[in-house]
């Protein structure tokens, strides 16, 4: 019985912080965030994680500490945990921003432009948005933002330390950019292609006053769209790619010391 005190006393806190800052990861990461998986293999994959993790940790935390220190401790932890992950969020769901864009100019989202409250992502965002966490799968970035996790602890203890709120914004807001600019790459040919097929359907609507333009442009701008849809989606792939390629730069630089 001495023996079970001694390592509770001696580990059981560092587990549960280790814990906290897994907890944080997955809330927001992609593959592990949502509803990729259950929530009992969640479970099970963050106590197994945590489990992996504890020889890691260099000092261990012993339990003799104030509730105060242990509550803030946690909260020190998930906040570092969610910044790891919302990394690479951002990166992965800037998708988003361009297919949303698709999915207006094409018509796959008129309900959702006619009806903002909808709560529903149309076709072409959720598509997209899949194969982007099938390249960052692919890819390992899951694996990449365990090891993140794994090398936070040498420069973020398990014990609060002062919080970088500075340096996460600089480098959070960088990355930021980059997804925006990312996010336009996408969108852009789509805009471009749009305005052209608007223009040539007002010269039409000019050279033939008797059609009726508007019920033959929908329907024309939807197949079109979707042609570019399906010959887009290795030009995507390649962009998603050189965007997950960034992830471990990004984490790299949040880790130096």
């Amino acid at each position: 019985m001495n023996q079970i005190y001694d390592l509770l006393q001696r580990y059981a806190l560092s587990y549960g912080l280790i814990l906290s800052r897994l907890t944080g990861m997955m809330v927001v990461a992609p593959f592990f965030a949502g509803f990729s998986l259950p929530l009992e293999v969640m479970i099970i994959l963050l106590l197994a994680l945590g489990y992996v993790t504890l020889p890691n940790v260099a000092i261990p935390v012993l339990l003799p500490l104030p509730v105060v220190t242990i509550v803030a401790s946690v909260l020190y932890n998930f906040f570092i945990g969610f910044i790891i992950g919302l990394i690479a969020y951002t990166i992965v769901s800037s998708v988003y921003v361009g297919s949303e864009i698709f999915g207006i100019q094409s018509g796959f989202n008129v309900s959702g432009s006619l009806d903002p409250t909808m709560e529903e992502s149309p076709l072409t965002s959720e598509f997209i948005y899949l194969i982007s966490v099938y390249i960052f799968v692919s890819l390992k970035g899951h694996l990449i933002l365990y090891k993140a996790v794994v090398e936070s602890f040498q420069k973020y203890p398990l014990l609060l330390s002062e919080v970088p709120f500075k340096e996460v914004s600089s480098l959070y807001v960088k990355i930021f950019v980059d997804a925006f600019l990312f996010s336009l790459q996408i969108a852009l040919p789509i805009i471009g292609l749009m305005f052209l097929i608007n223009v040539l359907f007002g010269i039409l609507s000019r050279l033939v006053p008797q059609m009726n333009v508007f019920m033959v442009a929908m329907p024309a701008s939807t197949l079109i769209l979707f042609v570019l849809f399906v010959g887009m989606i290795p030009v995507w792939i390649e962009l998603i790619s050189r965007m997950v390629y960034k992830l471990e730069p990004y984490l790299n630089q949040l880790l130096a010391r």
